[in-house]
């Protein structure tokens, strides 16, 4: 083997064995600590992991007075599909608003030609029950303009 080959192996090994010491340690204010070093007059325990590679989820789920200190992305997936769900709701809802008045104004606006027909015609018929044209006569005539009124009133409320 050669002498710098053998060399760098053993300068691994060195640098290894003596980083691996990590030790942990809270201090009196609660903050946690990492170092090579263990804490002066202070118990210490070496963790399993290194400090960046600690339980994430751990790490995530306690914060500041035991509430999650953020959300996970399934938990913010969640919250965006419920979000995109809701408007389309709130769409649907307001197309099928302006679906009723726009019917509403058809409506009425068919109800008053209709009047408007009845009231300009010189002579008014229906066809009876054998398919005959049937005249009608001053009455009937009054009182189908003021049905006709009535359906405006109905049709036409709040325009």
């Amino acid at each position: 083997m050669h002498p710098q080959a053998l060399f760098l192996v053993l300068f691994v090994v060195a640098t290894a064995a003596s980083g691996s010491g990590v030790y942990k340690w809270v201090d009196e204010k609660g903050v946690t600590h990492f170092s090579e070093l263990p804490p002066p007059g202070q118990p210490a325990q070496k963790p399993q992991k290194a400090p960046g590679a600690q339980d994430q989820p751990a790490a995530a789920a306690a914060g500041d007075g035991g509430q999650p200190a953020g959300k996970t992305w399934q938990q913010k997936e969640a919250e965006f599909r419920q979000r995109q769900i809701d408007r389309e709701a709130a769409a649907r809802k307001q197309e099928e608003q302006e679906a009723a008045v726009k019917r509403q104004q058809r409506d009425c606006m068919l109800a008053r030609k209709r009047l408007e027909n009845l009231q300009d015609a010189n002579a008014v018929s229906r066809y009876d029950d054998q398919g005959e044209r049937v005249y009608l006569n001053d009455k009937e005539r009054t009182a189908l303009i003021q049905r006709r009124r009535q359906e405006i009133e109905a049709r036409c409320a709040g325009m």
